[in-house]
């Protein structure tokens, strides 16, 4: 293990002159959920790893999904039994692995008058679903009649509602799972770095690539790494990489752009997280706490992939999906609290219709020894991890180890079952009685830390005797926390991706921006200038997260 500095912003230099001075057998270029995945298969089969981030982990795809991780269900339909077997299988896994942030949830699927399920076909497929996806005993479907249905959720449609089934899916926060796998990486070994932007390949006298020009985007410099294979894992950037190599030909990306929005709980109270047909496109409504997001749509994206803007039409299908679903509840943009935009790549080829694009994940692999994969889904990502390491595999002269990462506790998931999570979250209350959190409070902290929160509520303690006030004390404790542990080199890092305020408190974030500005300047010392273009980001965030633009 290396020292607990190591997934530290403090500890950038020291970083850098490893990923300079070793000779890697693995260099990962992208930290989504993709290439965290990918590091850490390798680097616990015992491969020399090195992972390079162009912005912030799961700064793209990987922090804007629908939040849940699907056990395949929607796949029934098209009749892909292996793409649901995989999915259930690895579900499954994904928990097991990560139990403060993956958790089941109870998900009601209403039966709607003109959509494709019926009562037949609903039982048909969640029986089948229950078998193929391995679901335990007791989380197996149950079917309610019209009556029952409306009973358990009265603010369905009931000219439009039949009845419903209820299955089991499981939430996850995105951006959290993504930090928790490449920070385990780095806890075993592997050099990781945010900010870093592959900016060219090096290749040798046979025109293979051996190593990559790194651009830091803290300071400007760049510096060369070196590694036997180098895997591009960019998401919907793939390309973009792919480029800096070879021309594309062949397969290539085609973007789909999915928006969510958020309501305070109480304008949409509903009694439980609900997926629902709407004219044949998949809705969900997921309850989170006092705040309740739907989503999602999709359309083709061909704009910034860098700035994805939620747009006024967008918001407004989804009310619209709302008003037929819940007629008695009257939804307009003012009520959205916050929203947000992201794509996803799927794989076109030449001469294939946009309804045949493919949802699956594949590995390509130029003539210079680029490994690229694309495509694929925030559940499998583990499984896509095994997948390119079986294709280095074929590659190398010596055979590497199977993989690892079926039963690796993800750091921060020290937890057997949920009565474990309930007993650390009443030790925690007890031990740290004196910072008067809530036992809410504690909670959110420990689905979001796990068994690193006392970590936390230790420099919490620290602070205690500083700040008056506890909001303050709080978030500067989670600020501090979060630079030493997790790479925060931003606001935007604190506030979207390693916490979640951004997309869901929103108030929380106006409140405490200027002490946490001032704070991280000092930290990580800011000039004036940093410190003004750092909060004239966050204001431009705080507005796209409101705002929609008129398309």
């Amino acid at each position: 293990m290396n020292n607990d500095r190591s997934f530290s912003t403090l500890n950038r230099i020291h970083t850098i002159k490893q990923l300079e001075s070793e000779a890697f057998d693995l260099i990962v270029i992208g930290g989504g959920i993709t290439g965290s995945g990918i590091a850490l298969d390798a680097i616990t089969r015992g491969l020399k790893v090195a992972m390079v981030e162009r912005y912030d982990f799961a700064s793209g795809t990987s922090s804007r999904s629908g939040k849940l991780i699907h056990g395949g269900l929607k796949y029934l339909q098209n009749f892909d039994i292996p793409v649901v077997k995989e999915t259930g299988s690895e579900r499954e896994i994904v928990y097991n692995n990560a139990k403060h942030l993956v958790y089941p949830i109870k998900m009601n699927f209403p039966l709607i008058k003109k959509e494709s399920y019926n009562l037949v076909t609903l039982k048909a497929g969640l029986t089948v679903y229950d078998r193929l996806a391995g679901v335990k005993k007791e989380e197996r479907h149950t079917i309610y009649g019209k009556k029952k249905t409306l009973e358990r959720e009265p603010l369905f449609n009931p000219r439009t509602v039949q009845g419903s089934g209820e299955y089991v899916e499981y939430r996850t926060d995105d951006s959290r799972l993504t930090m928790e796998v490449a920070k385990t990486a780095s806890e075993n070994g592997a050099a990781i770095l945010n900010y870093a932007e592959m900016v060219e390949f090096l290749k040798d006298e046979d025109n293979k690539v051996k190593g990559i020009v790194v651009k830091d985007h803290m300071d400007g410099n760049t510096f060369i790494v070196y590694a036997k294979h180098i895997v591009n894992a960019a998401g919907p950037w793939v390309d973009v990489v792919r480029k800096k190599d070879r021309p594309v030909t062949g397969k290539y990306m085609v973007l789909a752009k999915g928006i969510h929005i958020v309501f305070d709980r109480k304008s949409l109270p509903v009694k439980s997280s609900i997926y629902f047909q709407h004219k044949g496109r998949m809705i969900a409504v997921i309850p989170v706490g006092n705040r309740t997001y739907v989503g999602s749509t999709e359309s083709r994206y061909k704009g910034d992939m860098d700035d994805i803007h939620v747009n006024l039409s967008e918001v407004q299908y989804l009310l619209g999906c709302l008003k037929d679903m819940f007629p008695a509840i009257d939804l307009g943009v003012h009520d959205v609290i916050s929203s947000w935009a992201g794509i996803r790549p799927l794989i076109g080829e030449e001469g294939k219709s946009p309804s045949e694009l493919s949802r699956h994940d594949e590995i390509f692999e130029s003539d210079t020894g680029l490994v690229t994969i694309a495509g694929g889904k925030l559940t499998g990502y583990r499984k896509m991890a095994e997948r390119v390491l079986e294709h280095i595999d074929k590659k190398e002269e010596r055979s590497i180890p199977p993989t690892k990462t079926t039963t690796l506790r993800l750091s921060g998931s020290q937890f057997e079952s949920a009565e474990e999570i309930d007993a650390y979250i009443d030790r925690l209350q007890g031990y740290y009685q004196e910072l008067q959190l809530t036992d809410q409070q504690i909670a959110d902290y420990v689905y979001r830390y796990g068994s690193n929160t006392e970590s936390l509520l230790q420099l919490m303690s620290d602070f205690d005797q500083k700040y008056s006030n506890k909001e303050q004390r709080n978030i500067l404790a989670e600020l501090h926390y979060t630079v030493k542990n997790e790479m925060v080199s931003t606001l935007a890092d604190f506030y979207d991706r390693r916490t979640s305020y951004l997309l869901f408190d929103l108030e929380k974030v106006k409140r405490t921006l200027d002490v946490v500005t001032e704070e991280l300047t000092s930290i990580l010392n800011w000039d004036e200038q940093k410190k003004e273009y750092e909060k004239r980001q966050m204001f431009y965030l705080i507005k796209k997260a409101v705002q929609f633009k008129e398309a």
